[in-house]
């Protein structure tokens, strides 16, 4: 697992001139300057240094003062700085809830006392970082978007770092390593700038993790050092904690043990010096695998344990998946097959909580709008530089030549510009309609990978812990639990088995060039078929009326498909109902024919029918895959599909309407 790195540098601000940087400077500026507004400022710098220190008593009693003092001098800019160093603080201590508290706080107090653009620059920079650690990537995005305007907007001075980081995180996420590499060495090159050596030492970890998804650990390794050197240069500890961290995993990588435990114990010294759990738990973890990959199996297991405690302490599921997951292998591995299907259990729980397909395809379109933002800007930057040429041209033109001549000039340019104009409209088109191929493409292989991970792997997972707690442990299980088991087992091998059915009919409705072929055909020829099918069904009876006669011109074998999935949806609903009865019937009907199915199971929401309409619906089998057949498969020939439901009566009908030949 990679840590989630924590950015510490928006605590600072611009100062005035007036007051030292340096702890000795600034410790004999507090104790022989008069409290005035500077004095409030200085605090404020003070406590940054004692954060880095990692001393957050000190911290707690400088905020006091500030509070006290601003107070007193009724310092607008006071109020802000205490509140935003108390959000700091929270952040610090990985309390992300409680700081955001304060952040939300503070922005109401730059608005309400109509303070510097830069403390608004600096707030939505913390607001974006706080939802980052929460793991909301779509509103981090956002904010980041909105940061970057606000502050290119105003020409502020320097700029903040973080949304390009969040890009450049964005980037890596969806495996664009090259272009996440161009936004993480634009904020180096700005911290760089800044020589500010907490920022500089966060870049240079971005830099690092892309090296390492990138399979480049040399490079990685390379990176990690750099940024460990600058966190070292200023003694800022909970930054040495993630680079130490990542410099152990790396180096478990490239199977330098010696190497890896040394960084991974300094920085388990760090973390409980500081109490910091998320960093704590991830740097248990890691011991975990380390001990367990030197076969140490105490060892791990006292990492692993002391992980799984920590992560339950915090809100981030992610934390709970990660640690879960490695339990369930290492008990799995020694044997202990009860343990391992417990905590496979616990992990599969929390992963249902971090596996969020709809936010990460809104994270993508953000993206994808900012970067075609940006472009346009572009464009009308370098649109609005050429008719300032132009102009400049035609300008000198006039002075050397004749108007004739120069009239023919003017004539020429012009029809080059409407030559190379109509020749770009006509490129932008083409080049329009394959991105928007390509976007369906890549939404159509996102869900499609979704769905095989998220819900396939999970019942295929708990079939084969059952069948090893069967095979290894059988004296765990007295006859009421086996039969128990056995029958769960039966449940998720047919669960499975339909799910699978469903999710090939999908699939094969999503592919470009599988098209319908329509033909004139018989009603009674599609429902003679569908009884033969339909033979299993013993317990509900299945009437079949009103289509002598009838004809249609659509695809048999889609309508086929249709009706057998809205038949075998009734069926399970009336499995438990004694006089339980569908009824399939076709009739002409103006413009069109009819063909509906209805059953006699008691009438049901019809919230539950909302994925036969609605094309933004979740894809997932958990969410009804058989309704995204149907609705895409009549949507390819060209069928309108209504549901009627009345709990009254005790009834749903779902009628569809194909066009007559």
């Amino acid at each position: 697992m990679k840590p989630f790195f924590l950015f510490l540098v928006f605590c600072s601000s611009v100062f005035s001139a007036q007051i030292p940087k340096s702890l000795d400077s600034l410790q004999n500026y507090l104790k022989t300057k008069p409290k005035d507004t500077l004095y409030v400022l200085a605090l404020n710098e003070y406590f940054t240094l004692q954060l880095q220190k990692g001393d957050y008593a000190e911290a707690n009693k400088i905020i006091a003062q500030m509070e006290r003092l601003s107070g007193k001098l009724d310092y607008k800019t006071g109020f802000y700085k205490t509140v935003n160093a108390r959000g700091v603080l929270e952040y610090t201590k990985q309390n992300p809830e409680k700081a955001m508290r304060y952040f939300l706080q503070s922005r109401q107090i730059i608005k309400k006392y109509n303070l510097e653009k830069k403390y608004y620059q600096n707030c939505l920079n913390n607001i974006s970082i706080i939802y980052k650690d929460l793991g909301d990537r779509e509103n981090a995005t956002k904010f980041a978007f909105e940061l970057i305007d606000f502050q290119e907007k105003n020409k502020l001075s320097p700029l903040k770092t973080f949304p390009y980081d969040q890009i450049g995180s964005n980037l890596k996420f969806y495996k664009k390593y090259d272009e996440a590499l161009v936004y993480f060495e634009k904020s180096l090159a700005i911290e760089t700038q800044q020589k500010n050596f907490s920022g500089m030492a966060i870049s240079e970890n971005n830099i690092a993790l892309v090296y390492e998804d990138k399979k480049d650990t040399k490079k990685s390794i390379f990176h990690l050092k750099k940024g460990l050197q600058y966190a070292e240069k200023i003694d800022y500890n909970l930054l040495k904690t993630d680079l130490l961290t990542n410099l152990g995993r790396l180096s478990m990588k490239d199977k330098n043990w010696k190497e890896a435990e040394k960084y991974l114990l300094r920085s388990e010294k760090i973390c409980r010096k500081l109490d910091v759990k998320g960093s704590l738990k991830i740097v248990c973890q890691s011991l975990g695998d380390l001990y367990e990959q030197k076969n140490d199996d105490q060892s791990a297991q006292k990492y692993y344990l002391e992980a799984y405690q920590l992560a339950k302490k915090l809100p981030d599921p992610e934390f709970a998946y990660s640690i879960n997951d490695n339990l369930a292998k290492f008990y799995s591995k020694k044997g202990n097959y009860k343990q391992a299907y417990l905590h496979q259990q616990e992990s599969a729980a929390a992963r249902d909580s971090v596996f969020k397909i709809e936010t990460q395809e809104n994270t993508e379109n953000l993206l994808r709008k900012y970067e075609s933002e940006k472009k346009q800007q572009e464009i009308k930057t370098l649109t609005a530089e050429n008719t300032i040429k132009n102009l400049k041209i035609k300008s000198s033109e006039k002075q050397k030549w004749y108007l004739v001549s120069g009239a023919s000039l003017l004539a020429i340019i012009g029809g080059m510009l409407f030559y190379q104009s109509r020749n770009r409209k006509k490129n932008n088109g083409k080049l329009s309609l394959l991105i928007q191929e390509l976007d369906k493409a890549n939404k159509n292989k996102m869900r499609f990978f979704g769905i095989l991970n998220h819900d396939l792997r999970s019942p295929v997972a708990s079939l084969v812990s059952f069948l090893h707690l069967q095979k290894e442990s059988p004296e765990l299980l007295d006859s009421e639990t086996k039969e128990k088991l056995n029958l769960q087992t039966e449940k998720s091998a047919e669960q499975l088995l339909q799910q699978m059915e469903d999710l090939l009919l999908w699939s094969k409705s999503q592919m470009e060039k599988f098209q319908p072929e329509k033909n004139l055909f018989a009603v009674d020829d599609l429902f003679a078929e569908l009884k033969n099918e339909l033979i299993w069904v013993e317990k509900t009876a299945i009437i079949f009326e009103n289509f002598s006669g009838i004809h249609i011109f659509s695809d048999k074998e889609y309508l086929k498909t249709i009706l057998r999935n809205l038949i075998g949806n009734a069926v399970k609903v009336l499995e438990s109902k004694p006089d339980g009865t569908i009824v399939c019937s076709a009739e002409n009907i103006s413009g069109s024919v009819k063909i509906s199915v209805k059953d006699n199971g008691g009438g049901t929401e019809i919230e539950k029918f909302k994925a036969l309409y609605s094309d933004k619906e979740s894809i997932g089998i958990k969410q009804g895959l058989g309704l995204h057949v149907i609705r895409d498969l009549c949507k390819a020939i060209d069928a309108e599909i209504e549901v009627k439901t009345n709990k009254e009566i005790g009834e749903t009908e779902i009628c569809m309407f194909v066009a007559k030949p």
